[in-house]
């Protein structure tokens, strides 16, 4: 296939005469060779270059070198590129490079920032030039629309996310634009031409059922089709004679008929009909070398050569294909939905895992899930056939599968075994609610596919998994090399399996299973299942366990845990008034374990299917969010990591450190060797603050410079200054010089919070505003913490930066902080008082942890307030929250006095008692 595919490059980009075949009008739009228009981003603890390098043409051409390490990462590098495209155009790119752990995308942007792009894997590098393609029509919006052709292309990004870590590379040279193909859609005529029984020849190719070519009594021979010119070709459907199919063959492509490249070679495939994905390639001439089969002879009723958008991408192809296949084979992600998922972390994973509505699970990006199958009575059930009930709480989540004779319960777990090492358990328990006894099945199919729909504009394509090599035994799976699934009950059967041969889950439906156990796929396409047998009684049950690794490669364990920590309940006791109180606690304790789930050893970051390459806006929101939710033990490694980069050149990067390092000390403080970690940054920031200092004139100086004094030892003064917040990370260009960071600034939570002026109570309106603010962010159609995905629209909590502005609008109705004082309950409205209790056991403020419980007694509203805060310069706050005159206060035992309509506290009180006004 490369012969071809260099040949074309050759012809399109540099020149080269490619043969009597005309090609579309090809034109050169970027030929890479000025490393000064790019600028190149990357991802929070990876690093990577821009190298000059030898070209395809002799020229000059850019190589991106990335390390990502132990963690999930991506690069990133853009330039202006003033563009038009004609609808079915393509781009073209002559690439190389070794990133087989990698996705690769092309995005195109237009003047008001609207993006659209496709993705390509990795593993289609080589250390050879050769022609990537680019259809506009695989090119998809973020919310996973075809993509519509913006009028005008402005900018051109070239993204690189490696979903497990590593190194990559990835080179280019001569972008170029090819026009679309005017007889795309003309039908093949091809001729066809065999080594035997030629007088039949044409019988492959006249499109009838009812005629055949059967060939003479030699093993090895060959079926070749000429399509008349060459053309662009996504794939092949042979029909076979039932009994004369051959076992073993290989196909391959000419432009001209005289040099041939292997595309495939197929061995073990099973059924009447191949569906042979090629694509996309173009060619004039394929041909089949027959080499093996069961019986003497071979019979072809059909040779079928299939239009480019049969090959565009495994998940075209694998969406056509799948229209074959019963219902709910297809998965979601490839069908276009709908599909409904949770996200489950621990501390150490690589990734989340995702866990859907379905029961589906999928521990790492881009390789594999798994779904389970139930049997009954010899009938096969999908999902999809089942009443279904989604729940799910912080590191765990359920599916219930209801039907009239069997209840199946699907927990999944995320935590931690004894040696730290992250696991996700998953449990099937399975009862008999029936009068009467049934044979049970219950199968786990591992399936090359993601639940990370397909056609989503992130970093990371969706849609096809990537499983090379599988190998199932009764206790033990192991896929592309690593362990992937241990189950505590060995299996009473399992088996693998190569696409060609049959997808699992079609094979379960089988009279018989397949007797291998290993299979190695070429396309990625393999698969396995394991399958439990039981028979219950009435009211009987039976539970299986697996557990599935979420550790980075080298330090995956084979064997099950001894000792297993679940992921703990972030937000517990929590507790706001009323049934909208309940529902805003739930999606505060989604929220928080969203964000700690999207946690890559020390980094944060967005939902890494989204968008893995977060920037600092991002991170700055969500360890802003996680600290005011109290998980300081999740920030504290990112700060330490980002103190010790030494990025500290960006006044607002290095305000914002400041201040969170002082919330931390706030909280809990610092231990001595982070103290002893924090000392040379201490000093070089405080540098920065004195009245010579490059930060001295920010307008947050003197704010910054009181947290960075708070943190030095109390023998040793502070000075005056500071700002707040964050650039994105300079990566390296081929220059060796650092890529200048844009400014950035940390917004607030995009919600319909009231804007309160500093001094001026706040009013019953803006009361209701900060409340129903909050509830805005809810998605009251999904449980908390679930998101659904239909093509064309995403809703529920979608990652971990929304997941920051709900912690933050929530919050927003608890405290509110302003230079020198914090107000009390801001955003609680005069019903909420009302309604029952208040429980908020910590909520992180710049003077320390806020703790208060609130309660009805008779006609009071008591407010109990845990130690923990010290009292700001300006102390507390609390504005009556009702429309009639403020009735008296009691703080401690002691009456106080309200002005204007206010509370105000100088200290904290232990109890703080209100009257309620009569209704």
């Amino acid at each position: 296939m490369r012969s071809v595919l260099v040949m074309l490059l050759g012809s399109a980009l540099l020149g080269v005469a490619a043969g009597a075949a005309a090609q579309s009008a090809v034109r050169v739009v970027e030929g890479f060779d000025d490393p000064g228009r790019w600028r190149l981003q990357v991802s929070e603890g990876a690093q990577a270059r821009l190298n000059r390098v030898g070209g395809a043409d002799g020229g000059r051409a850019l190589c991106l070198q990335a390390d990502f390490g132990d963690l999930p990462g991506s690069a990133r590098f853009s330039a202006p590129l003033p563009l038009s495209l004609a609808a079915g155009a393509r781009l073209i790119s002559s690439s190389r490079g070794e990133a087989a752990q990698a996705q690769l995308s092309l995005q195109l942007v237009d003047g008001q920032g609207r993006r659209i792009g496709g993705h390509r894997h990795g593993r289609e590098l080589g250390s050879r030039w050769q022609p990537q393609y680019w259809a506009l029509a695989d090119f998809s919006d973020a919310a996973g629309n075809v993509a519509v052709l913006p009028q005008a292309i402005s900018r051109v990004e070239l993204h690189l996310a490696a979903p497990a870590g590593g190194k990559a590379q990835w080179c280019l040279d001569n972008l170029a634009v090819q026009a679309g193909d005017d007889d795309a859609d003309e039908p093949f005529k091809p001729v066809a031409l065999a080594d035997t029984a030629t007088a039949l020849q044409q019988r492959m190719v006249d499109g009838r059922s009812d005629t055949l070519w059967v060939s003479s009594g030699v093993k090895q021979q060959t079926v070749s089709l000429d399509l008349g010119r060459e053309r662009d070709v996504g794939g092949l459907l042979v029909q076979w004679a039932a009994g004369l199919r051959a076992d073993r063959y290989r196909v391959q492509a000419s432009s001209d008929g005289r040099r041939w490249q292997q595309l495939r070679r197929i061995e073990g495939a099973s059924g009447n009909t191949d569906r042979l994905r090629l694509g996309p390639l173009q060619a004039r001439y394929l041909r089949l070398d027959l080499e093996d089969g069961p019986n003497w002879r071979y019979g072809i009723v059909d040779l079928l050569p299939q239009p480019a958008a049969f090959g565009r991408s495994t998940e075209v192809f694998l969406a056509e294909v799948g229209k074959q296949w019963p219902a709910g084979i297809l998965p979601p992600s490839l069908s276009g939905g709908p599909l409904e998922w949770t996200v489950l972390g621990a501390q150490g994973a690589v990734a989340p895992a995702w866990f859907s509505a379905q029961g589906s699970v999928e521990t790492l990006p881009g390789s594999f899930s798994l779904e389970p199958l139930l049997q009954i009575d010899g009938q096969w059930l999908s999902a999809s056939q089942m009443e279904l009930s989604p729940q799910w709480q912080a590191g765990a989540a359920r599916s219930h599968w209801l039907h009239g004779q069997a209840r199946l319960e699907i927990a999944a777990s995320s935590g931690n075994d004894g040696h730290g090492r992250p696991w996700l358990r998953l449990r099937y328990r399975l009862s008999n609610p029936d009068r009467a006894s049934h044979r049970y099945a219950l199968a786990l199919a591992l399936r090359p596919f993601q639940l990370h729909p397909a056609g989503r504009l992130g970093d990371l394509a969706g849609g096809a998994g990537w499983i090379a090599s599988i190998d199932a035994a009764p206790g033990r799976v192991e896929v592309n090399g690593r362990t992937a699934l241990l189950a505590i009950t060995p299996a009473d059967a399992q088996f693998a399996s190569h696409f060609d041969a049959g997808l699992a889950m079609n094979l379960l439906r089988g009279a018989q299973l397949p007797a291998t156990r290993q299979a190695e796929d070429e396309q990625g396409l393999a698969s396995a299942a394991l399958i439990w047998r039981k028979e219950l009684a009435a009211n009987g049950n039976q539970e299986w366990e697996v557990w599935l690794p979420m550790a980075a490669a080298g330090q995956v364990s084979d064997k099950v845990p001894g000792q297993f920590q679940a992921s703990t309940l972030a937000g517990e006791g929590w507790v706001l008034p009323g049934s909208q109180g309940q529902a805003l606690v739930m999606a505060w304790q989604a929220a928080v374990g969203r964000m700690r789930a999207e946690r890559a050893g020390p980094w944060l970051r967005r939902d890494s299917r989204r968008a893995i390459g977060a920037g600092n806006r991002d991170a700055m929101a969500i360890a802003d969010a996680l600290l005011q939710a109290d998980q300081v033990d999740a920030v504290v490694p990112w700060l330490l990591a980002r103190i010790g980069s030494g990025s500290t050149g960006n006044c607002d990067l290095l305000a914002h450190w400041a201040q969170a390092a002082a919330r931390v000390q706030a909280a809990h403080g610092w231990t001595i060797d982070q103290q002893a970690a924090l000392q040379p940054w201490l000093h070089d920031s405080l540098a920065r603050y004195q009245p010579a200092g490059a930060c001295a004139a920010q307008a947050q100086a003197p704010a910054a410079a009181v947290a960075l004094g708070r943190l030095l030892p109390a023998a040793e003064p502070a000075v005056e200054a500071v700002a707040d917040e964050p650039p994105v990370l300079a990566a390296v260009s081929d220059t060796g010089k650092e890529a200048v960071p844009a400014p950035v600034t940390v917004t607030p939570a995009a919600t319909a919070l009231a804007v309160m002026v500093p001094g001026e109570p706040v009013s019953l309106v803006q009361r209701q505003q900060i409340w129903e603010g909050a509830l805005a962010q809810l998605d009251d159609q999904l449980p908390a913490g679930w998101q659904r995905w239909v093509r064309g629209q995403s809703r529920g909590l979608l990652d971990a930066r929304q997941a920051a502005a709900q912690v933050q609008a929530i919050a927003a109705i608890v405290a509110e902080e302003q230079d020198d004082h914090l107000r009390l309950l801001p955003g609680l409205p005069a019903t909420a008082w009302r309604d029952g209790r208040l429980q908020v056991p910590g909520l992180l403020t710049r003077w320390g942890r806020l703790g208060v419980q609130g309660r009805r007694e008779g006609d009071d509203w008591v407010l109990q307030f845990a130690p923990g805060l010290q009292a700001p310069p300006a102390g507390l706050v609390l504005d009556w929250p009702f429309n009639t005159p403020p009735t008296p206060a009691m703080a401690d035992g002691q009456a106080v006095a309200w002005q204007a309509g206010r509370l105000h506290l100088a200290t904290l009180p232990a109890e703080l008692r209100l009257h309620l006004p009569a209704h």
